[in-house]
């Protein structure tokens, strides 16, 4: 019998392969998403392709919190993202954004966890580089409880709710 072998880590060094690595989760997760990004201006998000897969998610998880989104700002996505806030909010049933305390604004590891299997990162928010990975050496679950933490101290964001309100 055959045990289940651990894919090992993949590295990416570019924008394009950071949205590739980000699609093909998002395009995998079957249930939850967990998004933490300054602004999700490098995700591709917007594009749609982007908001091809976040729309195949929400239309098939069962969880009202299937993707939850964890910014430091939503100046970005309110001015840029009129496809990702028409998304948000026709499926603000199972979406949700929110901020940052003002205090963990220095937290600038953007990442992306599928399914609480996935996860797709990049090491800084200013640079392109990072990995693609399952949790073998436990770092999904330590950014797991950093967005928890996070998001419990967060603000909710006016993006998503249908006419702002």
């Amino acid at each position: 019998m055959d045990t289940p072998r651990e894919q090992p880590e993949q590295t990416f060094d570019s924008y394009g392969d950071y949205r590739a690595a980000l699609f093909a989760a998002i395009g995998n997760a079957r249930q939850t998403l967990l998004i933490f990004d300054p602004d999700l201006r490098e995700t591709g998000l917007e594009s749609p392709q982007g908001i091809a897969l976040l729309e195949r998610l929400c239309a098939q998880s069962t969880r009202r919190d299937a993707v939850r989104i964890l910014l430091h700002t939503t100046g970005w996505i309110e001015r840029e993202c009129p496809r990702l806030t028409r998304l948000l909010a026709h499926h603000s049933h199972c979406t949700c954004v929110r901020t940052v305390d003002p205090g963990a604004r220095s937290w600038s590891q953007p990442f992306l966890i599928a399914d609480e299997r996935h996860v797709v990162t990049r090491f800084h928010q200013d640079l392109p580089r990072g990995k693609i990975g399952t949790d073998g050496a436990g770092g999904l679950a330590l950014l797991a409880t950093q967005f928890e933490t996070f998001w419990m101290n967060g603000e909710a964001s006016a993006v998503g709710t249908p006419l702002a309100l």
